[in-house]
């Protein structure tokens, strides 16, 4: 494994519909990931997933960065953050070109996927990722990775991810104006995949569905890699608020209701009664467990019929193995999984973030995966970096060889 260095600070910042998190962690002396600072913060300035409020959400940023600075002692300067929202699109693109010297460089895997990423978008969006699916070397199809491979003509396919430019502006600002620096943008399905699932679903096929409180997001991988992504403009606080409408209460009683009585199919206590606080002098009410799993139920059962659509949609439906994933706040409403099964007809689990050494532990707390799914992904990135510092490429080699060697003449010859 290429190392990092232990100094070096990683720092997640997840901004979302309603709560802003930030995660900072550093490598300890094994080379392994710790987390040591957390900034947890409400956020009412994003609709569905976008920036509607910016002063809002920069005040929301600032007093999640100043708490998990303060935990971490570190001053943060920079972040991975995440972007969602129904802006997001996807396209799959190719592209080929010829060898150079029979044997295939990082500059022509770089040179290919420049060409397979040249393809027609709307102007009002711009490339996030460029996924690379599967390469192609004279005709032999399904290479995952082509570097060192002799031929003379090579291919690739790719997995184009785009976001709006007016989103991913405004979501700078927000940042900026929170006098942090942004490292990379990450989608936020992509670093949830990173957090929550193992590479045999990955390699199986599997469907990850992270459901949100603004929208519900859909990732599809097979093949170790993603294959398709998807935005659904619905998510957990619409069933808030149906919960708040239907039985005439507050919209935070609501909220509470969910949390601490919320299920999608029948557990135990069903005919439990619950308080339900009024909104006027009146006094209050109450409702059954049962009333409550009913409300929940017809909302899932909208966001399941459009995530069952974005399968068949995908042309991928036959090729989810390992069955679906559920992740994010909304996937903590009880019996998701056993009613996911149900509904879809495959296996289903919710799925939580990998175990990190660090202050809390994360495991079970589904609402930490995009965060500490975009810590791994910066993790990803400077090992990355590390290993091309540390091996650089063949014509670099040759080059500071045939300079050594003129040096050298040219020394003699003096």
């Amino acid at each position: 494994m290429n190392t990092i260095k232990s100094t070096d600070t990683l720092v997640a910042l997840d901004i979302g519909t309603s709560k802003v998190l930030c995660l900072v962690a550093d490598i300890d002396d094994k080379g392994e990931l710790r987390i040591i600072g957390i900034g947890n913060e409400p956020c009412a300035g994003l609709n569905k997933g976008v920036i509607s409020e910016i002063d809002a959400t920069v005040s929301s940023v600032r007093r999640a960065k100043e708490k998990a600075s303060s935990m971490s002692s570190c001053n943060i300067e920079s972040v991975t953050t995440g972007i969602a929202g129904n802006h997001i699109q996807s396209y799959n693109g190719n592209g080929a070109v010829n060898i150079m010297n029979d044997e295939v460089t990082e500059e022509d895997k770089e040179k290919v996927i420049a060409n397979a990423q040249n393809i027609q978008i709307p102007k009002d969006q711009e490339i996030l990722h460029v996924i690379d699916q599967y390469y192609t070397i004279d005709g032999q199809t399904g290479i995952r990775e082509p570097k060192g491979m002799a031929g003379g003509r090579l291919e690739a396919n790719v997995h184009i991810i785009t976001t709006s430019s007016t989103a991913k502006r405004n979501l700078t600002k927000c940042i900026n104006n929170s006098l942090l620096e942004i490292d990379h943008f990450v989608l936020q399905p992509v670093a949830s995949s990173l957090a929550v699932l193992s590479d045999e679903e990955l390699d199986l096929g599997v469907c990850l569905i992270d459901i949100g409180c603004g929208t519900t997001d859909v990732a599809i991988f097979t093949e170790g890699t993603i294959k398709h992504t998807a935005v659904i403009p619905i998510g957990s606080q619409m069933i808030t608020n149906d919960i708040r409408i239907i039985l005439c209460t507050s919209l935070d009683a609501a909220e509470q209701i969910k949390i601490q009585y919320g299920c999608v199919s029948s557990n135990q206590d069903m005919d439990l009664k619950i308080p339900v606080p009024s909104v006027s002098d009146k006094p209050d009410t109450e409702t059954s467990k049962t009333i409550v799993s009913q409300i929940i139920a017809a909302r899932i059962n909208e966001i399941f019929d459009a995530i069952q659509k974005e399968i068949n949609d995908s042309g991928y439906s036959n090729k989810i193995r390992a069955g679906l994933v559920f992740t994010g706040g909304g996937a903590k409403l009880g019996g998701i999984d056993n009613y996911a099964e149900s509904f879809f007809k495959t296996p289903s689990r919710v799925g939580s973030p990998k175990n990190i050494k660090g202050l809390e532990d994360l495991r079970g707390k589904t609402r930490y995966s995009t965060a500490v799914g975009l810590l791994l992904y910066r993790e990803k990135e400077l090992r990355k970096l590390s290993s091309a510092n540390k091996y650089p490429s063949k014509i670099a080699n040759l080059f500071n060889k045939v300079t050594r060697k003129l040096s050298n003449y040219f020394q003699k010859e003096l």
